[in-house]
């Protein structure tokens, strides 16, 4: 790629933070934060391809801050997010995702549901398998129907990573069963 087409790429800022403990790369432009992934020599260029963004260093701003130790608390509700990246069906599932309340879970069912896609479960839980925004969207909420924990990033270590989330969040799976909203856009306790 020529100095020409850098003028039109487009651009994302990055920094690596830590977070309760953790250290996080992050990425962000001006609409919000776009994608957050745990720290690794490859995680800048699987970021790039993911946002199908540039990314460029530059000191986190203290608002992203703010945001991402929130969300570590299980607080992300008022975070600004940038899904300018997501094809419709994915920002629309993860639009979704970000309305399920703290301390609720939701089926995949429901949400292919709600980006207005019913049949499309499998397509949205592939959606939450690769979201880039795990911290800020939060997809440890979608949970099988039968109230079965589901898939969670990482494996076992994810699927622990999963159920501590939602015990923080008063969720037990296998006592918890998927809710469902019917007939409504809106996020409703059944």
């Amino acid at each position: 790629m020529g100095a020409k087409d850098d003028l039109f790429f487009p651009v994302a800022r990055s920094a690596v933070v830590t977070v309760a403990g953790e250290r996080l790369r992050v990425a962000w432009t001006h609409q919000g934060i776009a994608a957050v992934e745990p720290e690794s020599l490859a995680a800048k260029r699987r970021m790039e391809r993911r946002l199908k963004m540039r990314l460029m260093t530059a000191p986190c701003p203290p608002l992203v801050r703010t945001f991402l130790a929130a969300a570590a608390r299980g607080r992300a509700g008022d975070a600004l997010v940038d899904l300018t990246w997501a094809r419709d069906f994915e920002r629309e599932v993860l639009e979704a995702c970000r309305r399920i309340p703290y301390g609720e879970t939701r089926s995949y069912g429901w949400l292919a549901r709600e980006a207005r896609r019913p049949l499309a479960v499998r397509a949205a839980a592939s959606v939450i398998a690769r979201n880039p925004l795990w911290l800020l969207v939060p997809c440890h909420r979608v949970i099988y129907r039968d109230g079965r924990l589901g898939p969670y990033g990482g494996g076992a270590r994810g699927q622990a990573r999963k159920r501590a989330l939602l015990a923080r969040e008063g969720v037990h799976v296998g006592k918890a069963r998927a809710k469902h909203s019917v007939g409504s856009s809106r996020t409703q306790k059944a």
